[in-house]
């Protein structure tokens, strides 16, 4: 059993010694706008808002997190949307560290956040690769997703400028 809190600047340093890779936790197919909205506000409500949140969608905001065990070994985690939506990283086996002690924590991390009420909020947002601006509120537990496409053919002129 691990208990979590943000991570002090020293915890994040020490930890950029190790590779970390990060995947998202659900299918991207299987899980929406609205989950994505949700998880952030569960996440405020942990950790409070994001010191670095951003308008970029597949970078949109990052926590670094530390988990603390039973006696006293800290692990660092990193919770961030990417381009797959809700992530987290951890070292990579490239480290030649045992990381199931940071899979479990991994785990229990998603299970604590996931059970928590969503904080309300309202962030907008830009996906850049369609372009697609994406605004996410919570309210009173509730997801609201306002999504409209940008200049599809100011877009497409520039990749056509790019190529």
């Amino acid at each position: 059993m691990y208990k979590f809190r943000l991570a002090t600047n020293k915890e994040f340093e020490e930890a950029k010694k190790l590779q970390y890779g990060g995947s998202p936790i659900w299918d991207i197919d299987e899980r929406g706008d609205e989950d994505f909205a949700l998880f952030l506000g569960k996440a405020i409500t942990l950790f409070g808002m994001p010191d670095n949140l951003s308008d970029d969608w597949e970078n949109m905001y990052c926590y670094e997190i530390t988990a603390e065990d039973e006696q006293g070994n800290k692990l660092l985690l990193m919770v961030y949307h990417g381009s797959g939506g809700f992530s987290i990283a951890i070292p990579t086996q490239y480290n030649n560290i045992d990381l199931e002690p940071y899979e479990q924590a991994k785990k229990e991390l998603v299970q604590i956040i996931e059970s928590q009420y969503p904080t309300d909020y309202e962030w907008e947002s830009i996906y850049y690769d369609i372009p697609e601006n994406v605004k996410y509120t919570v309210k009173d537990g509730i997801a609201y997703i306002k999504s409209e496409f940008g200049d599809i053919d100011e877009y497409i002129n520039g990749i056509e400028d790019l190529l």
